[in-house]
Formats: C-alpha cells, sequence, structure tokens
C-alpha cells in the first residue's frame, strides 16, 4: 500500500537570516494542509508546517534555532538530532551522537523517518567538520545542508498516509 502522498507547492516568501526563518507556501486548507505536515525541496528537507488558512500555509523552516528533527548518520545508521545554531543558512549542526561512532567529513545525513514527519532517506546534508569537545561525550559535527533554503521555489509537503495509525498506537504506551 501507498505510504506517503506529496502536494506540490510553490513558496511565495521566505527568510533565512532570522533567529526564527518561515516560508509562506500557495496551498493551504482547502488543499487539506495541516500543521505538522513535513516540506521538502527538490535536494532535501525544507521544514514543517505550522499554520494554515484556507489558501497559504506558515512553514517552520529547518532554519529555526527552536527546530529539532531525527536524523540519520547513513554511512553507520546512528541517529542524531539537526538543530539550526550556525546562524548560517547553508549549515546546521547534528547533535547527540555519540564519540564512539566513526564519523568523517563527506558522510551524508537523511532522515531517519521516526517522526512520521519526513520518509526516511530524504538528504539533509553532508558533513563539512567535527570537532569534538575533550569534555563531551559527543561529536560536535557541522554539515552543509543539501536544501539551498535561501532560494527555494517549488517545495512538496508530505502526508504520512499511515500517521493516524501510528499515533493512535503510541498513544497506548503510559504516561510517566
Amino acid at each position: 500500500a501507498e505510504r506517503y502522498r506529496f502536494v506540490t507547492a510553490q513558496v511565495i516568501n521566505s527568510t533565512a537570516h532570522k533567529e526564527r526563518n518561515y516560508l509562506t507556501l500557495d496551498r493551504g486548507s482547502l488543499d487539506s494542509i495541516r500543521p505538522d505536515l513535513g516540506v521538502i525541496g527538490m535536494k532535501g528537507i525544507v521544514g514543517i508546517v505550522r499554520e494554515v488558512s484556507p489558501h497559504f500555509a506558515l512553514v517552520s523552516s529547518i532554519l529555526c534555532n527552536e527546530y529539532k528533527t531525527s536524523v540519520e548518520l547513513s554511512r553507520t545508521g546512528h541517529f542524531g538530532l539537526l538543530k539550526w545554531d550556525t546562524n548560517d543558512p547553508a549549515t546546521a549542526s547534528v547533535v547527540d551522537v555519540a564519540k564512539y561512532v566513526t564519523v568523517v567529513v563527506g558522510d551524508p545525513v537523511v532522515t531517519g523517518g521516526g517522526d512520521g514527519v519526513f520518509p526516511s532517506g530524504i538528504p539533509v546534508g553532508t558533513v563539512i567538520a567535527v570537532n569534538d569537545d575533550p569534555g563531551s561525550n559527543f561529536h560536535g559535527i557541522t554539515i552543509r545542508l543539501s536544501e539551498d533554503l535561501t532560494r527555494s521555489s517549488f517545495v512538496q509537503i508530505v502526508f504520512d498516509l499511515r500517521s493516524a495509525e501510528r499515533d493512535s498506537l503510541q498513544a497506548k504506551v503510559p504516561q510517566p
């Protein structure tokens, strides 16, 4: 069975140089767009839908200092978190990757798929630097983002057709 459906949208406005960056898309609730859907570009992930009106959607870009999404080092299969703390629209960090994992410049970083927002294996970026602080058990990893978020024109909004099933199952886990 089909797992994902994609709707094409045009970026009609975007920012890339603030602390929290957004894109406005020309699709909205009349196109079944709703908050928490993932948005991907021609080359990689772009962000997550935050607000919708009938004809437009506001997307929180991955260039947002509060944004974190699970990513995978595709060569080793280890997971980390994407975090935009570089203040550079071309780069971001991957945090929470333990030092015992071998990470080298050139390693591809992709979506892990476990967040229910993005399919697995969508490009996120490529490792350009590994700086290890002796006082930390985790790597300091800088990546160059796959998608140029300063000039996105068309994007795909991702519908995970199994999200309701997954969410209702996960809701059965007792919360502390």
